[in-house]
């Protein structure tokens, strides 16, 4: 399991105060800013679902820096996710109620059971893969932090020789 990406203010690892600045700075800037505009990947303009969450997940991140065009991809990705998930879930509440009627044979409710089994599975699968996107994309507070924390680097890198003669 990856390490959970710490805030600078529950760091207790030495910085400099130009490595703390940077750190701050990064967290700071992480959301905010003008975000640019994502185009619509063509295999989401397809699904009404994915449509509909790619809609929603802009419109919650307007006026956020998180994402750029080359994301968009994934982004699409993940809103086709989340719209496979819920057939899904549709599929699954069908089954349920079917194997919930009175008049349903036992041996069609064994078999009901086992396709119910076997959509949990598949939503617990999907669940899974839509988690880590969403933190790939930065949209849960663990992935907002560990892009600050890259942002933060990628600003101490810059400057490679900025530490020679110690802190101005």
């Amino acid at each position: 399991m990856a390490t959970r990406p710490k805030t600078a203010d529950s760091m207790d690892k030495h910085l400099t105060a130009a490595e703390r600045a940077a750190r701050n700075q990064a967290e700071t800037d992480v959301g905010v800013g003008r975000a640019e505009t994502l185009v619509m990947p063509s295999s989401v303009k397809k699904d009404n679902g994915a449509k509909k969450y790619w809609a929603e997940i802009l419109k919650r991140m307007e006026g956020l820096a998180i994402l750029d065009s080359l994301d968009a991809e994934v982004l699409g990705v993940y809103c086709m996710m989340l719209s496979r998930r819920d057939l899904t879930n549709v599929t699954l509440t069908r089954l349920l109620k079917q194997c919930a009627k009175k008049d349903t044979p036992d041996e069609d409710r064994v078999e009901l059971l086992g396709q119910i089994e076997s959509m949990s599975s598949k939503i617990q699968g999907q669940e899974r893969i839509i988690l880590s996107y969403a933190d790939k994309l930065g949209l849960t507070p663990t992935g907002r932090v560990a892009l600050a924390r890259r942002r933060a680097a990628a600003v101490e890198k810059a400057d490679p020789d900025s530490d020679l003669f110690g802190d101005s």
